[in-house]
Formats: C-alpha cells, sequence, structure tokens
C-alpha cells in the first residue's frame, strides 16, 4: 500500500523520495525495538517497579519469618521441656544452651556466607540458607535426647548466621534509595512476625506439630527466592554490566536519576576490575602474598573500619537491649516482674501483637524521620524503662513499694517493647544494607555480624545465670548500661542514610566527591598508593 500510494505521479519526485526513505527507517526502526523489546516491555508493562521491588523483599522477608521463628522457639520448647511428662527430660544448664546455642552457630554462619555471598551471588547464596534450616526443623520433630535438640538448633543458627548478613545486602542493593529504608526495617518486622508466629502456635499446638508449620514457611520463602533474579550490583560487580544493567532497570524503571546511579556504579566497577585482571597475571604466590596485604590494608581503611565499628555498636546494643532475651525467656520475665500467678502465655502473644503493630509502624518512620533520630529516641526509652523495671523488682523484693499493682510492671514491659521495635530492632538491620561500600559489602558484613553471634550468645546464655546470681534489677542495670556505652560510640561516628545512594554514602566514607570515581585519572591527580584499592574481592 505505501509503494503504491508513493509510485504515483507527483511534481516533485527528489521530495517523495525522501519522505519514502524517512517513513521506510521509521518503521524499520519501530519494528526492530519492538522485536528486540517485546519481552521486556511485556514484562515491565505488567508490575511497576515498586511491585517488583515488593517482590524481592518478599523472598527475603519469609525466609528471616523462618529465622524469627527460630528465636522464638525456645519459649515454646523450654517449658514445654520442664513438664513431668516430657520425654526429653532437661535441666537449667541444658536449657540455657538450647536458647543459647543459635549465638554461637551465628558465628559458623558468618564465616560460611562472607566469602559466598561473592563467589557465588547473593540468590544462590539465600537459597543455602534454606537446607540448615529445613533441616533442623524436620530434626526438632525426630530427636528423641538434648543433643538433638541442641545439634538441630546449631544448624537453624548456622542458617540464621549465614541470613544475617545476606538479606539486609539483598534488599539494599535491589531497591530504590526512597524506599530502602522501609524495605529494610522489613528485616526486623519479619523477625517479629515470625516470633509472633511460633509464640502463638505454641499455645495452640505441640512443640513438635508447632516445628512442623514453621517448616513450611522456609519451604514457600525457598519458591520466591527461586523466581527473583540476582543482584544487579554484583553482576556489575563481576563484570556483567549489561546483564546488570537489565536487572536494575527492571527493578528501578528507566528515568534520568537512575541512569546517573548505574552509570556511576559501573563507572566504579570498572576501575576496580582494571585492578583485578593485572592481578590475574601474576603467580599464585605473589597473588597470596598481595591478598593479605590487601586486608592488611583494607582494615586501616576508613571506608572499612568505620563502617564496621558502627554495625559493632548496633549490633552489641541490640543483643543487650534484649531483643532476643526476651523472645527466649518471655514467660520466665513476665512471672519475675508481674507474679507467679500472672497468665504469662497471654502476655506472651499481647507482647508480640505489640512489637508486630510497632514494627508496622517502624516502616512507615523510616520513610519519614531521620535515622539517627528515630534510634537515638528508642534507645532513651529503652534505657528508661530498663532502670524502671529494675526500680520496681528492686522495691518489690525489698518491701518499700508505695503502690503495686499488675498494671505497673505491664506497662513497663510495654514501653519497653515499644522502644525495642520502633527502632533499636529496625535501625541496625537498615543501616546494615547501607552502610558499606561495595567493594567491602560482603566482608565488612560478614566480621560486623560476628558481634551480632557473639553478643546473642552471651546475651542469652548470660541472662539466666545473672538472674540467679545478682538478680534481675542489676542485670537490668548492666545491660542498660553497655547500651549506653555503644550509643556514645554511635552518636559519634554513625552518619545520617536516609534518602542517599548507597554510591553517595561509599563516597562520604572514602572522601570522594563524584568526579573522582567517573574520572580516569588518578584521585586528586595523585597515583594511586594501592593498586587495589578498588578490588571488590581478594582474588577475583
Amino acid at each position: 500500500m505505501i509503494r503504491y500510494v508513493f509510485q504515483k505521479p507527483c511534481s516533485n519526485r527528489w521530495a517523495v523520495q525522501k519522505l519514502r526513505e524517512h517513513f521506510a527507517t521509521a518503521i524499520k526502526t519501530v519494528v526492530t525495538d519492538a522485536l528486540a523489546g517485546s519481552k521486556m516491555s511485556k514484562n515491565e508493562s505488567k508490575f511497576s517497579p515498586f511491585l517488583r521491588q515488593c517482590f524481592i523483599t518478599a523472598g527475603v522477608a519469609l525466609n528471616i519469618v523462618g529465622h524469627g521463628a527460630v528465636i522464638g522457639y525456645a519459649a515454646i520448647l523450654i517449658p514445654a521441656l520442664r513438664r513431668p511428662d516430657s520425654h526429653i527430660q532437661v535441666t537449667t544448664a541444658e536449657e540455657s544452651w538450647i536458647a543459647s546455642i543459635i549465638g554461637f552457630a551465628l558465628v559458623v554462619g558468618n564465616i560460611i556466607i562472607t566469602p559466598t555471598m561473592d563467589a557465588v551471588g547473593r540468590k544462590r547464596s539465600q537459597l543455602l540458607t534454606i537446607l540448615p534450616n529445613m533441616t533442623g526443623w524436620f530434626m526438632l520433630l525426630l530427636v528423641n535426647n538434648v543433643a538433638g535438640l541442641i545439634v538441630a538448633r546449631f544448624l537453624q543458627g548456622i542458617a540464621m548466621g549465614m541470613l544475617g548478613p545476606l538479606g539486609s545486602i539483598i534488599i539494599g542493593e535491589m531497591t530504590d534509595p526512597r524506599n530502602r529504608g522501609a524495605f529494610l526495617t522489613s528485616v526486623s518486622l519479619s523477625l517479629t512476625i515470625g516470633v509472633l508466629a511460633t509464640h502463638a502456635l505454641g499455645t495452640l499446638f505441640s512443640w513438635q506439630q508447632n516445628a512442623l508449620i514453621c517448616s513450611f514457611i522456609t519451604f514457600v520463602s525457598c519458591l520466591l527466592i527461586i523466581y527473583a533474579p540476582e543482584s544487579p550490583s554484583w553482576l556489575i560487580s563481576k563484570g556483567r554490566y549489561d546483564e546488570g544493567a537489565e536487572v536494575f532497570f527492571w527493578l528501578r524503571g528507566r528515568d534520568s536519576k537512575q541512569q546517573m546511579e548505574l552509570e556511576d556504579m559501573i563507572a566504579a566497577q570498572k576501575s576496580a576490575r582494571k585492578t583485578v585482571v593485572v592481578e590475574q597475571k601474576q603467580s599464585l604466590f605473589r597473588r597470596i602474598g598481595r591478598s593479605f596485604s590487601y586486608l592488611w590494608e583494607t582494615t586501616r581503611k576508613p571506608e572499612f573500619f568505620k563502617p564496621v565499628i558502627i554495625m559493632f555498636m548496633l549490633y552489641i546494643m541490640l543483643q543487650f537491649a534484649g531483643i532476643n532475651v526476651i523472645s527466649s525467656y518471655v514467660m520466665d520475665i513476665v512471672h519475675q516482674l508481674v507474679g507467679p500467678d500472672a497468665n504469662a502465655k497471654l502476655i506472651m502473644v499481647a507482647l508480640d501483637i505489640e512489637r508486630l503493630v510497632c514494627n508496622v509502624l517502624a516502616v512507615f518512620l523510616m520513610k519519614t524521620v531521620k535515622r539517627r533520630t528515630l534510634l537515638f529516641s528508642s534507645a532513651s526509652i529503652c534505657v528508661l524503662s530498663y532502670m524502671g523495671k529494675a526500680a520496681y523488682v528492686y522495691c518489690k523484693v525489698n518491701g518499700t513499694l508505695p503502690f503495686d499493682n499488675q498494671w505497673v510492671p505491664l506497662l513497663l514491659i510495654g514501653t519497653y517493647m515499644f522502644s525495642l521495635t520502633i527502632g533499636i530492632s529496625s535501625i541496625p538491620f537498615a543501616i546494615s544494607g547501607e552502610i558499606f561500600p561495595l567493594e567491602y559489602r560482603g566482608l565488612g558484613g560478614g566480621i560486623s555480624i560476628l558481634a551480632l553471634s557473639l553478643n546473642f550468645f552471651v546475651a542469652v546464655k548470660s541472662f539466666p545465670v545473672l538472674t540467679h546470681s545478682v538478680g534481675l534489677p542489676w542485670t537490668y542495670c548492666l545491660y542498660a548500661g553497655i547500651v549506653v556505652l555503644c550509643l556514645i560510640v554511635i552518636y559519634l561516628m554513625m552518619p545520617e542514610t536516609k534518602d542517599r545512594t548507597l554510591q553517595d554514602i561509599e563516597n562520604s566514607f572514602r572522601g570522594w566527591s563524584a568526579e573522582d570515581y567517573r574520572s580516569s585519572q588518578p584521585l586528586n591527580g595523585k597515583p594511586h598508593s594501592d593498586t587495589r584499592r578498588r578490588s571488590s574481592h581478594i582474588i577475583s
């Protein structure tokens, strides 16, 4: 039809010929673009970038729900084992090991995941966390002795140690800075849902049936992870720029702001890979020597040790604020504070519901309130609640209370739980996904999570020992003092990260401007003293 129209006689044949050429070129371009991008266009038309980011976060979050169930499971398992009709009898020391062994196992998981997430990618690493967790749940169904229970909990602790740094990194790398804080808050929210789920199930089912139901949560998360893409940051760090760009735009959409962020990321990683290519040409002995030299020099760089120190303080504060202590010993704490006649199971579920509501509120606060403001305000309330509970129990034991009612300790516990979940438990996981440069994200995240692991073990293991030796009031005073010391260091070192891109946060620790890494020239016109400064891995 087009050819017939333009083959008609015309007074200006030259103009018609040009018009035909331009028209044919335009049609060819449209058809070519449509064929080349038909698959992506169909996918992009179905779901918005926000919904795709929600899908990625849902897979991670549901996996974390399963780990939250592991944390809260001790509060169901230990009271059940104390019953005279239990087929497994435990001592007080064995009870503390069942509750705290997870913290010790976290260290093993941290060691495993640090090289794994950089070597095989974020997606495959997350799939690896499913196996030990599922194995642990099934072992809880089959074992009939204390050793078997401890081994099952140890395996689940390994899975938690692997997912600890990995979950925040995945969400941080694959979400938009405008929504990243809210998405990262889903880590603490998911832990809360997991604790609530296992506590609520414990009031209805036996601890074996509880384990079976919780294993199904982990299985569903596995299905979501299988259909999720790989992290674009990891793909770009491996030199797979086209594939990384495709996933990046699929997740974030296409506009000038996203284009600029992608260009900054690729430019930074291209300069990093230049040093990797040079090193691959060296002998094995030389490469090993430079690897140790790299690790030594890395620990002296402010862009590495400052985030590590900040995360150490945040994780220590998180554990001694009592987030996992109250999850593991909530029924014992309620009996000591409220009284032996209190309905501990009902109060336990009520506190979990409060924790869930506060975590949902924290998601919205992360979008509107600065990280530092939310952290220090909630931590201050936590310290005051600690001191209030300590004073109440001390006065109650010594008979100096001017007024006593069950609502007083319940109000103190409720205020304490509010402070834990509104900021203390959400900020560390949000910051961990934002604060580390891509170059050190796996190494720094793995090292800093050791503080979470070790202090999980110390706090949960020491709590029953301290309460029996010095009493609950002095135990609370000790924990409050540790929280205050951590807050002082955090106040002096932690920057504000709200609404900042990961590359911008990375540059601030390095002391770089955007032009420094976009330029192919050495920084400030001076040669680099460390040729491995921008290498993402020791040996790529």
